[in-house]
């Protein structure tokens, strides 16, 4: 059993390391009751209302429904005898052949008695739509009775005080089979917490979801096609109530029409559309019946049916089993306790004052509106939503993608501004368009030359190679300004920019094979000077002087060079 911090049981919890920080399970749940601490999304039981939509919406399978199995096993080993109530929506797992053989491979994996749910939805829907019967919202979905407990006390008045189909046929199964235990299976997470309530402790004994199902069936080797057709055995009549998951199927079973222009009767299914209406006095006010299922679509599409087969599917098998299946036995038709009392559970977050709220604002760079983006990537719908979390201690700061991302970019600005290597950047025309400090200092300028041409400062000749699109990397030793550095420029192809770091080697002693290279490159120097003096040695008197010039820096490179000591001249 999986507990939360206080130590109460969770029906869904999370598989850490599956968490991937995504924070889907954020943005999809309905009442935000997912807390979020150190990168890691955990269930706050006293906030879920156990609808499984997390479970659902996971990418990374991280949310799982809590497995019951060893416990159904045991059980079903022991010599209580055991009795399946399966729910209406298994006929939506299989082609219509192999729905004939499913309670044949429920009494292969050891189940004395197999009987449909739909029995239960039947004769709870009697009691419900029974003249004199108080309240207008149906309340077959244990999801919605919890979502109203805990969040929308005003309703609880309006809610049909009749139990769910699984309780009721719990009560009945176990009248009939006296001294049995009930199994109740379906694609519901909300059912086990349902059955977990005490009042509901002489109807199930446990709850198999059908992924549960069919991990047991493939451990144990068994297969619908290998078992013998076979019918359930029979507690009530069944009629319409096989359509009890899909939406509108209470209604259906009742026989009250949900036509499109009828105000005063509703069928309304998905958590967003569910919780609108129950927050709208007015529309309740002037409502008659309503069917809410908080699952979109209905219980065919809860989060524990195998993801394989589309909701449409799913449907049109319903329905096809509905059309073909037959009504079942009315004779000697036991009788249950249907009455339901539903309470306020009062679930009481922290006010957050305004100044809170400004605090997470200043933390997160967003004290100007203008950064109050509410692009919703934390899972919240804005920044407000979020900021309030963080106050709570349901969210992180870190959640916001925005903030992290201008905080990387900080980092790495400071980075650039303090490393004591130099860095230049320039544009495609080799313009210098930004200078860290170092750099600066190295050669003794600021940004007021931000503009000009490198040159100004440094041999370009590695740039222009650069530009030339010759190499796309330059690596060389220069001397200037008194000063001997390493430089190491590269291209930014896709900015069409340039990037120079310069380490000043002035005072670096190099050994014997970093020497030799400084040494070759200075000669290559050298060689060209020897050659360009040849060329020119008839040429006019400004060409003289040029090459005067460049024979007095290759002399002075060359003097500075083997003036420096060697690794074994020193001391």
């Amino acid at each position: 059993m999986r507990q939360n911090a206080d130590g109460r049981l969770n029906v869904i919890y999370t598989q850490k390391a599956n968490c991937q920080d995504c924070y889907r399970c954020v943005r999809f749940c309905p009442v935000k009751a997912i807390r979020i601490a150190g990168g890691q999304a955990q269930i706050d039981a006293s906030l879920c209302v156990q609808c499984g939509t997390c479970v659902r919406e996971c990418p990374q399978g991280a949310k799982q429904i809590r497995s019951d199995l060893d416990a159904v096993r045991a059980l079903v080993a022991s010599e209580t005898p055991v009795a399946a109530s399966v729910a209406p929506s298994f006929a939506a797992l299989y082609s219509a052949s192999l729905t004939k053989r499913f309670p044949g491979l429920l009494r292969r994996l050891g189940f004395r008695y197999v009987a449909e749910t739909a029995e239960g939805a039947e004769y709870i829907t009697e009691k419900s739509f029974a003249p004199g019967e108080t309240g207008s919202i149906c309340t077959a979905c244990p999801a919605v009775v919890k979502y109203a407990e805990k969040y929308r006390p005003e309703v609880l008045r309006s809610l049909i005080p009749i139990v769910s189909p699984m309780v009721a046929h719990g009560r009945l199964l176990k009248r009939k089979y006296k001294g049995c235990a009930v199994v109740f299976i379906g694609p519901c997470a909300a059912k086990k917490e349902e059955a977990a309530r005490p009042e509901n402790a002489d109807a199930i004994d446990c709850v198999l979801t059908f992924q549960e199902l069919t991990r047991w069936m493939e451990e144990e080797g068994v297969a619908p096609e290998t078992c013998s057709e076979s019918g359930f055995d029979s507690v009530r009549t069944v009629g319409d109530a096989r359509l009890f998951p899909l939406e509108g199927g209470m209604l259906r079973t009742g026989g009250i029409a949900s036509n499109p222009e009828d105000a005063a009767v509703l069928r309304v299914s998905g958590a967003e559309a569910v919780i609108a209406l129950l927050h709208n006095d007015e529309t309740l006010q002037a409502t008659k019946r309503i069917e809410p299922l908080f699952c979109m679509d209905g219980c065919i599409g809860g989060p524990a049916f195998p993801k394989e087969k589309s909701v449409f599917e799913r449907r049109g098998r319903v329905i096809a089993y509905w059309r073909d299946a037959p009504t079942g036995c009315a004779a000697d038709a036991p009788q249950a306790d249907c009455r339901a009392v539903f309470a306020h559970q009062a679930e009481t977050l922290p006010d957050v004052s305004e100044m809170e709220i400004r605090r997470v604002y200043e933390k997160t760079g967003k004290a100007d509106p203008a950064h109050q983006l509410n692009c919703g990537a934390c899972g919240y719908p804005g920044c407000r939503e979020n900021a309030i979390a963080i106050v709570r201690g349901m969210a992180e700061p870190e959640m916001c993608m925005p903030y992290m991302r201008r905080l990387a970019q900080q980092r790495t600005d400071k980075i650039i501004e303090t490393t004591p290597t130099g860095i230049v950047l320039l544009d495609s025309e080799l313009c210098m368009i930004q200078m860290n400090p170092a750099f600066q200092k190295m050669f003794t300028c600021n940004n007021g030359i931000l503009g000009r041409r490198v040159s100004y400062l440094v041999n370009a000749d590695g740039f222009e190679q650069l530009q030339a699109g010759g190499a796309e990397k330059y690596e060389s030793v220069q001397t200037k300004y008194g000063i001997r550095y390493h430089e190491v420029l590269y291209a930014l192809r896709e900015d069409s920019q340039y990037v120079g770091i310069y380490t000043d080697i002035s005072q670096v002693k190099f050994n014997a094979g970093q020497l030799d290279v400084i040494k070759t490159q200075t000669l290559l120097h050298a060689k060209e000077f020897l050659e360009h003096q040849v060329k020119f040695a008839q040429e006019m008197a400004h060409y003289l002087g040029k090459s005067t010039a460049q024979s007095e820096e290759i002399a002075q490179r060359l003097i500075a060079l083997y003036e420096e000591q060697s690794p074994e001249e020193s001391p």
